[in-house]
Order: C-alpha cells, then sequence, then structure tokens
C-alpha cells in the first residue's frame, strides 16, 4: 500500500509534531556529544569507533554506539571505513579552537536554559521569567556562579562571531570610520568586523567587569591598537561620543519597548549629523508569523527576561522614527547566522 490517498494527494500526518516533540532530545544529543568533547577528539584522526569511544571514556559500548549513531544521524558525523568522522559542519564549527567554535553556545544554552524552558508554560501563565526571579535578584545571572560568569562571556563570542561575518559581508562600512558597539561584550563583532574591514575602528561599550574581560580578550588577539573599551552602563550614562556609527546587535530585545526607545535616544544624541546607527536582530516578520528562529528566540526573552521581546523590523522602525532617525533602511544578511537574520541601518539627519 502506498502513502498516498486516492486522489493522489498526499495525505496529511502528524509526523512534522513528532519532529517538533523530538526538539529537546536533538538539543541533548548535540549537548551531550560536546560534554564529552566528541567533535575535537575525533578532529585530525581517522575516526572513532563505538568501542574505542567506550573505552576513551570509561563507559559501556552501548552509549558509545547509541550516541555515535545519533550524531551520525544529525548529520554531525559520517562513516568512512567502519569508522566515525566529522563531517564539514561539526569540523568547522564544533571543534574546540577553531575560529568559529560554536560549542559554548550549545553548552550555555544547555546548562543555562534547558530546565527553565522545561517551565515554559510557567513563563507564559505569570509573565516572568524562569532562570532567575526580578523580584528577589537584581541582574539575570548570581555573581557568585562561576560556572556561568565563566561560560557566559564565552557563550556570547561563540554566537556573535559568525553572526558578526554575516554582518561584515552583508553591510558596506566604507562610509564609516569609528564604530561603537553598544553591549559588545568581549568585541566579537568589532573584531570580526574590524578584521574585513581594515580602516574600520571600534570601540567596545560595556558594564565594567564585561570590558575589563575584553580589554584582555582584545590584547591577546592582537586588536588592542585598532579596538578599545570603554565601561558604562547604557541607561544610567551618556553614551560616548565621536563615532559616526553605533551598532546594537541582540541588545534591544533584552528590554521592553520603552527602554528600547530610551537607548535609541542615547544614539541619536551620541551621534553627529549624517551618523548611523545599525541594529541587528533575529528579526520577526512584519505579519507576526515567524520565522522560526525569530518566534522561538522571542520567547526565549520570556524565559530569561522581565520585559524583552524580540521584534518585527516594522516595530523598530518605528522606534527609530520616534527618536529622530531617517532613512531607514533594511538589510539581509549574506549568510545565514546564529543570532540574527539581518539588519536596520538609520541615520541622523
Amino acid at each position: 500500500m502506498n502513502n498516498t490517498s486516492y486522489t493522489g494527494v498526499q495525505p496529511l500526518t502528524p509526523a512534522p509534531l513528532m519532529a517538533m516533540a523530538d526538539g529537546f532530545r536533538v538539543a541533548k544529543v548535540l549537548a551531550t556529544a560536546l560534554e564529552f568533547d566528541l567533535f575535537t577528539k575525533v578532529s585530525g584522526t581517522g575516526g572513532i569507533t563505538p568501542a574505542e569511544l567506550a573505552g576513551k571514556e570509561g563507559i559501556a559500548e552501548r552509549p558509545a554506539r547509541l550516541l555515535l549513531t545519533a550524531c551520525a544521524s544529525l548529520g554531525l558525523l559520517g562513516k568512512r571505513d567502519g569508522r566515525y568522522v566529522n563531517t564539514e559542519l561539526s569540523e568547522e564549527f564544533l571543534v574546540r579552537g577553531k575560529r568559529y567554535f560554536f560549542g559554548d553556545l550549545v553548552t550555555f544554552t544547555d546548562r543555562r536554559e534547558y530546565d527553565a524552558w522545561g517551565r515554559l508554560g510557567e513563563a507564559v501563565r505569570t509573565n516572568r521569567p524562569t532562570t532567575w526571579d526580578p523580584e528577589t535578584e537584581e541582574t539575570l545571572f548570581d555573581p557568585q556562579d562561576e560556572e556561568m560568569a565563566e561560560l557566559f562571556p564565552k557563550a556570547a563570542h561563540s554566537g556573535a562571531v559568525f553572526t558578526a561575518r554575516a554582518m561584515a559581508l552583508s553591510i558596506d562600512f566604507g562610509a564609516y570610520r569609528r564604530l561603537l558597539d553598544v553591549g559588545g561584550g568581549l568585541g566579537s563583532f568589532c573584531g570580526e568586523l574590524c578584521a574585513h574591514h581594515p580602516h574600520l575602528k571600534a570601540t567596545v561599550y560595556d558594564l565594567p567587569f564585561v570590558t575589563d574581560k575584553a580589554e584582555r580578550r582584545l590584547a591577546e588577539a592582537g586588536l588592542g591598537d585598532r579596538i578599545d573599551a570603554i565601561g558604562g552602563d547604557f541607561f544610567a550614562d551618556d553614551l560616548p561620543t565621536g563615532y559616526d556609527a553605533i551598532l546594537m546587535t541582540n541588545i534591544l530585545h533584552d528590554w521592553s519597548e520603552e527602554q528600547g526607545a530610551q537607548l535609541l535616544r542615547k544614539c541619536h544624541t551620541a551621534l553627529g549629523s549624517g551618523g548611523a546607527v545599525i541594529i541587528g536582530e533575529a528579526f520577526l516578520d512584519d505579519e507576526g508569523t515567524g520565522p522560526v528562529a525569530g518566534a522561538v528566540a522571542g520567547l526565549n526573552m520570556l524565559v530569561e527576561t522581565a520585559e524583552g521581546a524580540n521584534r518585527s523590523r516594522a516595530e523598530y522602525e518605528a522606534m527609530l522614527s520616534a527618536a529622530g532617525f531617517t532613512d531607514i533602511r533594511r538589510v539581509g544578511f549574506a549568510l545565514d547566522a546564529p543570532l540574527a537574520n539581518g539588519a536596520l541601518i538609520a541615520h541622523k539627519p
């Protein structure tokens, strides 16, 4: 019996729903493989067998075989001469030490958000985050949580660096000479943008404890002569001046629309005439029906923040206009990026 109805039309099946229900299992396969540092250990070798993995890790051969098979089914491993080897995807992005290593973001998501997403219904019912309590905690992260303090900057860099590459290849930065990256973290965006645009100089602006780490990282990367860091609070303080472009990537979605509008007004004040603000986000479509990555990331704002939300380009365009910006342009990215699907560029008259 074939799978088509008598009309010749493929019948509706619940298979897409099963794929959705399996999502948490797929995430755990990837996170567990990274927990064993599997792809780094396989890189540069002739591959690995279940028996060899079991011997290396001190585990039984059965779970070793099942984990390798699951990774192969997801396109993370291939098989050659009876041995499991990295695919191009895992070799490029899941081998520790590679330029665009993505594993730290996967590990952070698993350790920080996996259990919190298990309480998504609670977040929906209460309109409150499930990773922390805004009524009793001052910040998203407990300052005493050494694991998160160490992992979060690495995760932010892991997610940002390839997204920055997509932005660098999609936006002509030729008109800009000095860039201020508001909420710039460890300087991941600045480093990648400056690497692609040698004329560009940049400043990371973030909280002082973050910029201290950024300065060390930038110095170690040999970028200290082109990228510096300034500590401050972008709500409490005025933004630094003297820049012809201000970048905010995955910043505005953390805050309410009113707080976002406040930040955009500060950008407008800090820029001179003709200066540009560049917003990078996982934008929703204007109809509010997707895309999947942006919509699901929007729910993550519910899980992680008190008032944040992913928004559409149209919503941000209205906020930019209200802040006094004109000549607003939408830019799509030349590459699929993990944390943003495009940018908005607007100018101060």
